[in-house]
């Protein structure tokens, strides 16, 4: 099973010009049921609000919706998460956010995160899959 870091779906959502064809193919995958995929809550409140905050998207009822339609595990975030994803955003010197995706991923037994995030290269105990070198 693989962890899908928010920046998978934003690229693909907007079409972004490098990233976006090889995030696609990670949707495609999940959607199809070739690809084991999790996401946690965390990651459905980030796409959100950066899709409202750097994109103008002012209602984002639909791409929610989308998202919780793929057939994902969906990894709820709770205080025990918060409290892992502070020790590893210290432990790994690593924004507080990308923590509670180690976290979420961690909890639910999965090692594997797919991420254009390069920050999350630093955490040792998970390895990273940029979508740019996904076989699928």
């Amino acid at each position: 099973m693989y962890y899908v870091d928010t920046n998978i779906w934003i690229y693909a959502m907007i079409a972004h010009p490098i990233y976006g064809p090889r995030c696609k193919k990670v949707l495609e995958d999940i959607e199809t049921g070739k690809l084991d995929a999790l996401i946690s809550t965390q990651v459905l409140s980030e796409v959100a609000g950066v899709l409202y905050s750097q994109y103008g998207v002012k209602d984002t009822t639909k791409h929610i919706a989308a998202m919780i339609s793929y057939p994902i595990e969906i990894a709820t975030v709770t205080i025990n998460t918060i409290r892992s994803a502070a020790e590893y955003a210290r432990d790994y010197d690593i924004l507080p956010y990308d923590g509670i995706h180690v976290s979420s991923a961690m909890e639910q037994g999965t090692t594997q995160i797919v991420s254009a995030d390069r920050e999350l290269d630093k955490i040792d105990i998970m390895k990273r899959i940029d979508p740019l070198q996904y076989q699928g």
